[in-house]
């Protein structure tokens, strides 16, 4: 699989997997919105933080600016979104992780669902790479949109601001910490680093790939299948299917 490869605009699946992807970070925001309510920020369903409305969760960075810059490198313009949340309303700090978890923890259930009707138990991939006339749209659907959920559950899990992970181990950290951490300021020059470096060293991808076969390997996906859902990936998102 090759994340920084030029995305195939050609191809009507990258488009269905574009739509669905909004959807995702949809729900993604919702998660993390769900959580703080329950967590004592009550406020947050006046602000329309309890919506499945994509244009709720617009953020000038994540959903126009890192998607404008990806397509003009040539990579996937997969657009994010953005939950504000009243952390100060939140009764304790375990609720404000459980908060920032939410996110991640709903692209991993997510990436279960869509690759689960994969798995050989069920019989149902073919799992014959390199015979096209096998594979279904929906097949490849579900497997790049499984791809996409894990990968960006790891992204997430990141601990630099201003991602889920660092959010998730905020709490624990000392207040000035944490504060100066969260300065627009040091978040803008942490996250445009982080993303300069998954853009320029291609390791980092590869390595979180690999974690993610790791993880289908222990959920008992043979290699085969394995084989087909990360060529249905290059397929789907960069118009070949080079062996992964």
């Amino acid at each position: 699989m090759h994340i920084l490869a030029s995305a195939d605009f050609s191809n009507p699946l990258f488009w269905s997997v574009m739509v669905a992807w909004i959807a995702t970070v949809t729900v993604h925001e919702f998660s993390h919105g769900l959580v703080a309510y329950l967590g004592g920020d009550y406020t947050i369903r006046q602000r329309g933080g309890l919506a499945l409305n994509p244009l709720q969760y617009v953020n000038l960075t994540t959903s126009i600016l890192i998607p404008i810059a990806m397509l003009a490198m040539g990579g996937i313009p997969l657009p994010g979104g953005a939950t504000y949340i009243r952390r100060d309303l939140l009764r304790s700090r375990l609720w404000e992780s459980m908060a920032a978890a939410a996110g991640p923890a709903s692209n991993l259930i997510m990436g279960a669902l869509f690759l689960l009707p994969l798995h050989p138990r069920f019989g149902w991939a073919y799992t014959a790479p390199d015979d096209f006339d096998h594979w279904s749209n929906f097949q490849m659907f579900l497997a790049t949109m499984g791809v996409l959920q894990w990968l960006t559950a790891l992204f997430n899990l990141i601990p630099c601001p201003p991602l889920d992970g660092f959010n998730i181990i905020a709490p624990m950290l000392p207040d000035d910490l944490r504060r100066n951490a969260r300065s627009p300021q040091v978040q803008g020059a942490l996250f445009i680093g982080l993303f300069l470096v998954f853009m320029t060293v291609s390791g980092i991808t590869t390595w979180m790939l690999s974690r993610l076969a790791d993880i289908l390997i222990w959920l008992h996906f043979d290699y085969g299948t394995l084989n087909f859902i990360g060529r249905s990936f290059d397929f789907v998102l960069f118009g070949h299917a080079s062996a992964s």
